[in-house]
């Protein structure tokens, strides 16, 4: 009897196993072809109004910031108030020019196309031929005090240096490397400049000035390194950025322009390549160039109407790459980026709730240890097509509400909210949405992610897939495949969709989803 009965087992086996697999099949192509109608993409783009860009008036600024030794929360430098055209007094030019304010005295004085050795401090410069056009071959070295390098400005001003060595140092306001300002022009070409004190930019280009750098090394050195006290400009960086130092590498401020070519550009602490007060139009570019910060400080900042452009550009920076401010914009094709914190920091603290900024990388690696993309109380559009990154971290963009007390408000209106597109990617990376005061969208294109996503509309194209690796929270926005979605057991995502229903994925997870 025994016998008997044991014999059947395998055919029952058998059979057991043919049905759990016709289920399982039939399980599985429910999934595959079943549609998610989503929320109406009209619905969608009716909560994503982008207001008419509206400034606050330099005097709006004054009387909410005060004045610029106080600073603006965590804004690169003071305030962009109404005085902010006439540059940061930096500059270097010679003493009681046109009219102007004294300045301390540069070793290279040029204005209107014209080498003023009467306006230079000649005593610090050797070798060389200096012109009213060029000099090459100089040597300048100054070891105190407030003397600049050279100086161009003025409308009929253009001149080129190359073939030098600048070497600045002393504390206090003046000396910069190399300044250009009024309408001039300044062209460098195989040029080494180091500075070493407080507030010593190696580059400067201000009040409508252009500098066009090539084939050059600049580094600044703080030196001592250390914080400016109490409520200085660098206190709060340091408290709302996250950064420490007393000397940026590079200045571009007041409808200015800057280029760099195959540069190496060096900062101790505070930051590299900095804008700020653009009073309506700040340009800056860099193509292929080796960008640094040694000890602290970002590789690059766009003060809000700043734009910065990098081509191919290396950055190895102990804090962020990139800090984006109120309607600033960067934007990076092939960057290599290995990141001490952030990728890119974006926030707004310059008072308009319309503002937005703009982040787009094509191309190009990579890596930071926080979250790779920070967004703190600001409206941004975030484009990344093609980008290999990776976030230590485990969070590939991160909003939050901005702790700086100068952060600007929403005012208790409806802002354009946190827009972001993956294009060509096979990322990894939470996506959390985490500021009560706007929404966040998420568009898949041709993208695969792994990562939790939480508080965001998502839509996504047919060549799109999202693996969930955490529990999410999200709202589907069109028609969207079942199959496109999944998640491992124990792992649930909940959605808002134009349609109710509950799906066991692929892998095991869970996907709830309850009409709008």
């Amino acid at each position: 009897m025994e016998r008997g009965f044991i014999r059947p087992l395998p055919v029952i086996c058998i059979v057991i196993m043919l049905v759990m697999s016709f289920v399982s099949c039939n399980g599985n192509k429910d999934i595959a072809e079943k549609s998610i109608k989503g929320i109406e993409a009209e619905e969608y783009k009716a909560n994503f109004e982008r207001l008419p860009l509206k400034l606050l008036s330099g005097e709006e600024i004054d009387a909410k910031w005060g004045d610029s030794d106080t600073g603006r929360g965590g804004s690169d430098s003071g305030r962009g108030g109404s005085d902010a055209g006439r540059g940061s007094g930096d500059t270097g030019r010679g003493p009681n020019s046109a009219g102007g304010p004294e300045r301390p005295m540069s070793a290279i004085y040029v204005e209107d196309g014209k080498y003023l050795p009467k306006e230079s401090e000649t005593g610090v410069v050797s070798g060389g031929n200096i012109e009213d056009t060029s000099a090459s071959g100089v040597k300048i070295i100054v070891k105190e005090g407030d003397a600049g390098g050279i100086t161009v400005r003025g409308e009929g001003s253009q001149y080129t240096l190359s073939d030098s060595e600048i070497d600045i140092s002393g504390s206090g306001k003046g000396g910069a490397g190399a300044t250009c300002e009024d309408h001039g022009t300044l062209i460098l070409k195989n040029v080494k400049i180091t500075t070493n004190g407080s507030r010593k930019y190696t580059v400067s280009s201000t009040n409508s000035g252009t500098v066009k750098v090539y084939d050059s090394t600049l580094v600044s050195h703080d030196e001592p390194f250390e914080i400016l006290p109490d409520s200085s400009i660098t206190d709060n960086a340091s408290r709302y950025l996250g950064i420490q130092g007393n000397s940026r590498t590079t200045m571009t401020i007041s409808n200015s322009y800057s280029y760099f070519y195959n540069c190496s550009i060096t900062a101790d602490g505070w930051g590299a390549l900095s804008t700020d007060k653009a009073v309506e139009f700040v340009y800056l570019e860099a193509n292929d160039c080796r960008i640094k910060t040694v000890i602290s400080g970002y590789g690059a900042y766009a003060d809000f109407l700043c734009h910065d452009t990098f081509n191919n550009c290396d950055f190895d920076v102990a804090s962020m790459a990139i800090v984006v401010a109120g309607c600033g914009d960067a934007t990076f094709k092939d960057p290599k980026a290995k990141c001490g914190t952030f990728f890119a920091l974006m926030h707004c603290v310059t008072g308009s709730y319309t503002e937005v900024g703009g982040l787009n990388v094509t191309g190009g690696e990579i890596s930071s240890k926080s979250p790779a993309i920070v967004i703190r109380s600001h409206n941004a559009d975030i484009n990344l097509d093609s980008v290999k990154i990776v976030s230590e971290s485990g969070i590939l963009i991160n909003t939050m509400i901005n702790p700086d007390p100068n952060a600007t408000t929403t005012e208790g209106k409806k802002v354009y909210g946190v827009h972001a597109t993956l294009k060509d990617m096979d990322v990894e990376g939470d996506v959390i949405h985490e500021d009560p005061d706007r929404i966040m969208s998420l568009d898949f294109k041709s993208t695969a992610l792994k990562g939790a996503i939480k508080n965001i509309y998502v839509s996504m194209d047919a060549a799109s897939k999202w693996t969930a690796t955490g529990d999410s929270e999200v709202i589907i926005v069109g028609s969207v495949e079942v199959a496109q979605i999944d998640a491992p057991e124990g792992v649930t995502i909940n959605a808002v969709a134009g349609e109710s229903g509950t799906y066991v994925l692929a892998s095991g997870g869970s996907l709830i989803l309850k009409e709008s």
